[in-house]
Order: structure tokens, then sequence, then C-alpha cells
């Protein structure tokens, strides 16, 4: 995007409460987000029928917040009180305005609650292998702690039928 539109698409960003009516934009914004981000095929479908943007905004409406770009939800972040342990997340952004700030302006109304909540322990869940992502949190004080690494094995496959008993048990799959 030229630096004329990147600066206009800033300048124009304003942040409020995620309210009601929001809901199913943000959800789609939070599945082709996540979707996008990790090279899913079909990203608009990423998560399956998870719904993390409507039992994050029933858990406090009041701590639920929506980018918006000319009236149209661009991106959302909820936070969340556990007594002395403040957290929030997801944090989406549409992927064609990444990269652009709004990001940032979503992390301001999250600081503000945690200072409201006067929560002793803050934390988030992000992509570790990601600098981008780390660098976003760092700016407000979040430094990584556990780099939780993810890891996969493909599982054994099924045999499809009984091999005969002189076969070792090893071989038959």
């Amino acid at each position: 995007m030229p630096a004329a539109k990147r600066t206009s698409v800033a300048a124009s960003v304003s942040v409020r409460p995620l309210v009601e009516p929001d809901l199913d934009r943000a959800d789609e914004i939070f599945r082709v987000a996540f979707g996008t981000f990790l090279g899913a095929p079909e990203p608009e479908t990423f998560f399956g029928t998870a719904d993390y943007v409507r039992t994050r905004w029933a858990a406090d409406p009041h701590a639920a917040f929506a980018a918006t770009v000319e009236g149209e939800v661009v991106g959302s972040n909820f936070a969340a009180n556990w007594g002395s342990v403040g957290f929030f997340g997801p944090l989406t952004v549409r992927p064609d305005l990444w990269d652009q700030g709004i990001g940032r302006r979503l992390m301001e109304p999250v600081m503000a609650c945690f200072d409201t909540w006067d929560n002793r322990h803050l934390g988030l869940f992000t992509f570790s292998h990601s600098p981008k992502h780390l660098e976003l949190y760092r700016r407000y004080g979040f430094w990584p702690r556990f780099l939780t690494a993810i890891m996969k094995k493909a599982g054994r496959r099924q045999c499809r039928s009984p091999r005969p008993s002189a076969v070792r048990r090893a071989d038959r799959c």
C-alpha cells in the first residue's frame, strides 16, 4: 500500500467499545486474520465452529474494543480480569490493514482496563516465531517468558487388512 494511503488509514482509525451488532464482523475478521497469518487454505473458515469473539465479548462487554475506519469495524481486542491477573486477546486486524498501527490503537483501551483493575500480573498468548507480534507487545512492557513449542507427529497409520500372523508385529502397519 502506498505510504500516503497508509497515513490516511492510520489517521482515520478510531477505537470504541465493541457492541453486539459488531460481533459477526469481528468474528469474520478474527477468522480471516488468524487463517491468513497461519497460511490456511480457506482463512474464512479457520477455527471451524469455535466462537472466540462472542464468548470473549459475553464475558465482559465493557472490556471488548473495536477499531473502525470510516465507521467499518476493521479489528478487535478483548481484555479479561481474572482477579490479580489481567489477560488479553485475541487481538485481530483485517489482513489488508496490517502494519498500519491499528494493533497499537487496540492495545490502548486494554492497557487502560488493566490500570483500572489494578492487576498485578498481565499476560497474553502470541506467536513466538513472529518478531512483529513480539515487538508490538514489547512496546507495552510484555516480554517473552515461556516460548511454547508447538510440535506435531504423524499418527500411526491404520492397517487396512490384517497381515498373516507370521509377520512380525512391528511390520504389520
